[in-house]
This record gives C-alpha cells, sequence and structure tokens, in this order.
C-alpha cells in the first residue's frame, strides 16, 4: 500500500525514455524511434502515451514557447512492476512550415506517460530540425561566397525567418550585410533580401537598405550545382549592389498583398505561411512576442539582440 501511494508522487514509478534513430531531421521527413518503459515498484495503468514537439523562439530577448506538433503512441495499457520492459516504436512526420535550428530557435521531444491518479513520468530530448535540401544549397551557396551568418542568425521576424549575413574577404561590391527570408511554391524559390549597401561618394561610409525579391532557376537547386548557384547569386548581388536604382523593389507588405494576403503581418501570414519557412504559427508567436519586440509596423523595435543559450523549462538539461 505505501508503495502504490509513493508511486502516485512519482517515487517508485515507471519511467519512459525516448530514444531517436537519429538526433536531426529535415522538414518533411519520418522521425523515427522507440520509447523504453521500465516498471516501478508497483503495477501502474497508463491512460495515454504520447510525445509532444516543443519549440522554444528567442525574438527580441523574449522567449515564447510552443507545442507544435503532438503525437499519441498509445493508450489504456498496463506498466508491470520492475524488472518489466517495453519498448514502443514511435513515427511521425516532421511538420513543413516550421523553423530550423538555428541559435535563436531550439526545438525538443517531450516524452509524456500519462499515469492514471498519479504524477505523469516525462521525458524531454533535444531534436534538430534541419532545412529542405533546396535551402540548405542556398545557405551553402551564400557560404562559399564568404557570406557568413551573425549570431543572431536565423530568427523569427513577422515575415517568417530571417537569416543574416556579413561579408567575408571582399566580393569586391559595396555589400555589408545580406537578410534573406526562403519562401517556396511548387516549382521555384523566392527569396526576399534586404542588401545593406554602402553609398558611394558619401562621408562616414554611409549605408542604405535596399529589399528585392529573387527567384532562383529550380535547375541551380539540383545536387551537384552549388558552383553554379553560387555565381548566380553573386552576378545578382552584384548586378543589386552596382546599381542599386535599378533594384526590382518589394516591400514585405505588399508581398503579402501580391501572394494572396492583406497588407502587414496578418497579410503576410495569411498570403506567405504556407510556403513560408518559419511560417507555422508565426502569428501566434509574434503576438506573444509583443509590442516590445515588433511595432503595429511589423518593423524592429530595439532589444536585446539575443545569441545566448536558452536558459528555461525542460530545456535546461538537454
Amino acid at each position: 500500500m505505501f508503495k502504490k501511494l509513493m508511486a502516485k508522487f512519482g517515487v517508485g514509478a515507471a519511467t519512459v525514455d525516448l530514444r531517436l534513430d537519429q538526433p536531426a531531421y529535415r522538414l518533411g521527413e519520418t522521425v523515427t524511434g522507440h520509447i523504453h518503459i521500465e516498471g516501478g515498484n508497483v503495477e501502474q495503468r497508463i491512460t495515454e502515451l504520447s510525445v509532444l514537439l516543443m519549440m522554444n523562439a528567442r525574438v527580441k530577448g523574449q522567449i515564447v514557447t510552443r507545442q507544435v506538433h503532438s503525437v499519441q503512441v498509445a493508450h489504456s495499457f498496463k506498466v508491470l512492476p520492475k524488472p518489466y520492459t517495453v519498448d514502443i516504436p514511435v513515427s511521425f512526420e516532421l511538420p513543413q512550415g516550421l523553423a530550423i535550428s538555428s541559435p535563436s530557435i531550439q526545438y525538443g521531444l517531450q516524452t509524456k506517460l500519462d499515469v492514471e491518479m498519479a504524477l505523469d513520468p516525462t521525458d524531454m530530448d533535444r531534436v534538430e530540425v534541419l532545412p529542405p535540401e533546396p535551402v540548405e544549397r542556398v545557405l551553402n551557396a551564400l557560404n562559399r561566397l564568404d557570406l557568413r551568418q551573425k549570431p543572431d542568425s536565423g530568427g523569427l521576424t513577422p515575415y517568417g525567418q530571417e537569416f543574416s549575413f556579413f561579408t567575408g574577404q571582399s566580393l569586391g561590391i559595396p555589400l555589408r550585410e545580406l537578410d534573406v527570408v526562403f519562401f517556396s511554391t511548387p516549382g521555384e524559390m523566392r527569396l526576399l533580401l534586404e542588401l545593406d549597401l554602402t553609398v558611394p561618394g558619401m562621408l562616414m561610409g554611409r549605408q542604405k537598405e535596399y529589399k528585392a525579391e529573387l527567384i532562383v532557376p529550380q535547375e541551380l537547386l539540383a545536387a551537384e550545382k552549388e558552383e553554379e548557384l553560387s555565381r548566380f547569386l553573386l552576378e545578382k548581388l552584384r548586378e543589386y549592389a552596382e546599381n542599386p536604382q535599378a533594384i526590382p523593389y518589394v516591400s514585405m507588405a505588399s508581398y503579402g498583398q501580391m501572394h494572396g494576403g492583406r497588407s502587414g503581418m496578418g497579410g503576410m501570414i495569411g498570403g506567405m505561411a504556407a510556403g513560408l519557412l518559419g511560417g507555422m504559427l508565426l502569428g501566434e508567436l509574434m503576438s506573444d512576442a509583443g509590442e516590445l519586440a515588433f511595432g503595429e509596423s511589423g518593423e524592429e523595435s530595439g532589444g536585446d539582440e539575443g545569441g545566448d543559450d536558452f536558459d528555461f523549462g525542460g530545456f535546461d538539461d538537454l
């Protein structure tokens, strides 16, 4: 009787451990593994065994935590006293539209054993979310140009996940910084760019920002084409940098209108979320981040630049 009472409070209760087949998966891939359960001091009835995909996002110094997916693995079974063990397979597809793992975005899988009338044993395991291969090839192509990602690159903005670069060795063009948001539709990939260019003839190396849309030819996104892709991107960046007045200007708000949304942040979400890297739950996350991070215009305000390790909740010990 005493053992049953203690098990209700988690002492001598069953334990659960998720064991993934690999530590990282691409968007759209199937996550696979098994859940190892060991019996405690007494028999326990299990109502449900589930796995929750949790995302932690740093948005201008604020931490937003959200469940982005859940999987019911099993329900209504018993776990016998030790030395009883059981391994239950688990598999699920990683949802499209998630932001990929970055210094500002982290993921964990919380395994939960729902024990009838008792404290529920849980387990938390870090998992890395990798980009789709075409996105990875563009990132690699930019890296070949010695465009290096900033420490806080890969953070969420009202318009999706944004990757920020600074120039390493000189490219022979007056490009200081580059921000990229990925948006894909069937058959094409669009890069929404913000170029920080040095304006010639101005004192103190004055800089000016330009926005542009760049459509990447599908054939350049194939495997073994990264060198050609790098050349294409360099040519476009040089074209924009040397003749900024000819850049086909695209505002983020108007882009939402062009693709079926309304103006402003809500339009971007409504019109672009389906093909936007980081678009899943974007509106909810931005709302939770509050006006300290983003005003109504969608422009970033001041605050902590982020880039530090996360320090919260069940992710602390991962």
